[in-house]
């Protein structure tokens, strides 16, 4: 039977990017209630909270507990800032069933011409708040944690060598906690998306778009949606634990 994500508190991290919002929407859709965190959370609400399926608490909240949030929420979280993850989580968000870490920067230079502080803003954006949120959010029993990889974690591209790295260490992250956490029941999976219609895929190059159209297998990006469809599935499914799950149109046969 399918893991219900109806009156599931579902966390999201990078809420408020293409793909990060648009899975805090397919959750709700599915009767949870969502916390949504990133940098720009408080000022994005008036824009993004319409578009959420309002939540309907049950009637019977016994277990839920008095932490438990009675509608969605939208949080400031820095993930460059490791200090604000202990508080926030212990304090602030409460019991988490389902946690998705989307949180996330690009990069387009290469190595020589990467700042150091480039650098450590992209390892702790996309690698280490993804750890910190999952070491200190209170994971209910039967939980589930989602990070939001790439498929450059796989397949080389000159001048995304740090997100690369940061990209695949996330996968290695995923594949060691989800045999740290199985004796607690709580799954840990992963999501590699390719190129997906996002601000991202429209800041490059007109001959970098054309290039990647002519190498994927689907000759398309994949849309936000998509990759929401696959968290559900990831969240859903009981028996997907340790699954690296490649969404990327077939590029990464190629």
């Amino acid at each position: 039977m399918p893991f219900s994500l109806r009156g599931k508190h579902c966390v999201v991290t990078g809420a408020t990017g293409a793909i990060g919002f648009r899975i805090a929407a397919a959750f709700a859709q599915r009767g949870s209630v969502v916390t949504l965190l990133s940098r720009s959370a408080p000022d994005a609400r008036l824009s993004l909270e319409h578009q959420l399926v309002p939540f309907e608490p049950e009637q019977d909240r016994k277990d839920m507990g008095d932490e438990f949030p009675e509608k969605h929420r939208f949080m400031r979280l820095d993930a460059t800032k490791s200090s604000t993850f202990k508080g926030l989580f212990g304090s602030s968000v409460g019991p988490v069933d389902v946690l998705v870490n989307c949180a996330g920067v690009s990069q387009t230079s290469f190595i020589k011409r990467t700042s150091d502080e480039d650098i450590q803003n992209i390892l702790h954006t996309n690698l280490q708040s993804a750890i910190l949120a999952s070491k200190y959010a209170k994971m209910n029993h039967h939980g589930c944690i989602i990070n939001v990889s790439s498929l450059m974690a796989n397949k080389n591209g000159a001048g995304a060598s740090v997100y690369a790295a940061s990209k695949a260490g996330l996968v290695a992250f995923t594949r060691a906690l989800a045999t740290e956490y199985s004796p607690r029941s709580i799954r840990v999976n992963a999501l590699l998306p390719g190129w997906i219609a996002s601000p991202m895929w429209d800041h490059l190059k007109p001959d970098i778009q054309q290039q990647y159209l002519k190498d994927c297998p689907l000759r398309r990006v994949g849309q936000p949606d998509e990759v929401a469809d696959a968290a559900v599935f990831l969240a859903t499914n009981r028996f997907a634990n340790n699954c690296v799950l490649n969404l990327d149109g077939g590029l990464s046969a190629v």
